[in-house]
């Protein structure tokens, strides 16, 4: 997290209903004009075209960048250079919606401060005022309150970063993952030694 001027989001996602794109561009544009910020968009999607066009016509066009589908390695990239990682999933009009985002670990794993919506198991990672803020889906108003608390707040982003660093380190480590699967599957300890003895 670097100190200093523009705060740099973020977010990774294919441009589909469920992710709420057009929720965050009119969070951003509701923005007051003194906020300095950037926002800059990973991913494919059939939305993207007019997403830009929304991006333009609100005026946000010289804060935001759409970079489309990129490598891992890019997308690592992203991450390291962001301040803050937001991602205002809900509902689709069809039921669709997301379970519990990758991006959102990837996101904290690398150190960033996430903003996210109160969707499916969304709130089991990212925990309001603890690990991240969230906002309700839908809802742009709440969704640009967050982020203007984020922009104005560098200790609270620092704080909410460490604190998801920490999470994602602890609960969702590789080997943790693994020791629930071999216990769900039989494999436990015991059983393990015994054919490898």
């Amino acid at each position: 997290i670097k100190l200093g001027s523009p705060v740099r989001f973020l977010s990774v996602g294919r441009a589909v209903e469920k992710k709420g794109y057009e929720d965050l561009l009119a969070a951003l544009a509701s923005l007051p004009a003194e906020l300095d910020w950037t926002f800059t968009h990973i991913g494919g999607g059939p939305r993207l075209k007019s997403l830009k066009r929304v991006a333009t016509s609100c005026g946000l066009e010289r804060r935001t960048t759409w970079l489309g589908a990129q490598t891992q390695r890019e997308v690592i990239h992203a991450y390291q250079n962001a301040d803050v990682f937001v991602l205002a999933c809900k509902i689709a009009r069809n039921g669709d919606r997301d379970g519990l985002p990758n991006v959102l670990m990837e996101a904290q794993s690398q150190g960033l401060a996430c903003i996210a919506t109160r969707v499916s198991a969304i709130p089991e990672l990212i925990r309001h005022e603890e690990t991240g803020l969230l906002a309700a889906p839908g809802d742009p108003e709440d969704l640009a309150r967050q982020i203007t608390r984020l922009i104005g707040d560098f200790d609270l982003r620092k704080r909410l970063a460490e604190a998801g660093w920490t999470q994602v380190r602890s609960e969702f480590s590789f080997a943790d993952c693994i020791g629930v699967i071999a216990v769900k599957f039989g494999l436990d300890e015991a059983n393990t030694t015994q054919k490898s003895a």
